[in-house]
């Protein structure tokens, strides 16, 4: 019963450092949870290696096995640092590095975005590049705390397409997930802005 205890234990630990560190969506640039070797009944923990040790204790015993880039400990509720991960950009995601500015490239074509995801760091000065692509039709960019849409973060001015502007704001300095839209299409034009 009490490797279970302690199986649980270390889940909890291990998932409170994960919701700690920031949550990813799948696809994200991230090193994906190792399992236990078959012989133990513990959680693995992926740390940095260090050299192959063995520490025993009247009450317990720990071994650490060596692996070619990472260390697995038999019994333990430690959490790895967090690590700073950027993905790639992809078609419908924007992920900018940290640090003190971040710039995005977004546009607006047959009523929709071509992203439904940015990220920026935490109380960056955000430039938006944003190009509207439809013949006639008027569009901004604005973010919100939420869904709700009633605490305005940034609304950007309405232009009328074909047509460019550069909207420029802080990101918030609270790390989370934030709601940005178009406000004349915000059930059709809306996605997540990520502050890390």
């Amino acid at each position: 019963m009490r490797p279970n205890i302690i199986l649980l234990v270390a889940l909890i630990t291990v998932s409170a450092g994960v919701l700690a560190a920031g949550c990813v969506t799948p696809g994200e640039n991230v090193t994906q949870p190792t399992t236990a070797p078959a012989a133990t009944a513990t959680p693995a923990i992926t740390e940095t290696a260090t050299p192959l040790e063995t520490a025993t204790s009247p009450a317990t015993e720990m071994t650490t096995a060596e692996t070619p880039s990472t260390t697995t400990p038999a019994a333990t509720t430690t959490t790895p640092a967090a690590t700073n991960t950027t993905a790639p950009a992809a078609t419908n995601t924007t992920t900018v590095a940290a640090g003190g500015t971040a710039t995005v490239d977004l546009s607006a074509k047959n009523i929709a975005f071509n992203k439904s995801t940015i990220t920026v760091p935490a109380g960056a000065d955000v430039t938006v590049n944003f190009d509207n692509e439809d013949d006639g039709i008027p569009h901004n960019f604005a973010v919100y705390t939420d869904s709700s849409a009633t605490d305005t973060i940034f609304s950007g001015e309405t232009i009328t397409g074909p047509d460019t502007t550069t909207y420029t704001f802080t990101a918030p300095s609270d790390p989370g997930t934030y709601y940005f839209r178009c406000d004349v299409h915000p059930e059709q034009m809306n996605g997540d802005f990520v502050v890390q």
